[in-house]
């Protein structure tokens, strides 16, 4: 990318929220005890946060190329989506692995497909 664009920008922000709601889903699969569910929900959420990822990396390289843009409140408010979603992949990680063992003490894994 050799310019700094608001396509750019809300693509982080789409992709940053796509990860948050695969993620959520994800924590609520488990709670269902669809575990194969959660997992691929998961993949799906990491892929998203990829394509966060990489338009955040365009912009950075963008900017280090001397391709500068005023501080807009859309990019502070995509990259807050994407700090909030990491912050969120690690809360929802542990929250997963807690319910897996209420889900043990609970009876076991009757409900995986």
């Amino acid at each position: 990318m050799s310019k700094i664009d608001d396509l750019t920008i809300v693509s982080i922000i789409a992709s940053a929220g796509e990860a948050n709601g695969l993620m959520q889903m994800a924590f609520k699969a488990v709670q269902n005890d669809e575990l194969e569910k959660a997992e691929q929900l998961l993949n799906d959420a990491d892929k998203a946060m990829l394509e966060a990822h990489k338009a955040q990396t365009e912009l950075l390289q963008s900017e280090s190329n001397g391709d500068t843009k005023e501080m807009s409140l859309l990019t502070v408010h995509a990259q807050d989506h994407l700090m909030n979603v990491i912050l969120m992949k690690q809360i929802i990680n542990n929250m997963i692995e807690m319910q897996k063992e209420i889900n043990e003490l609970k009876g076991g894994n009757k409900n995986e497909s």
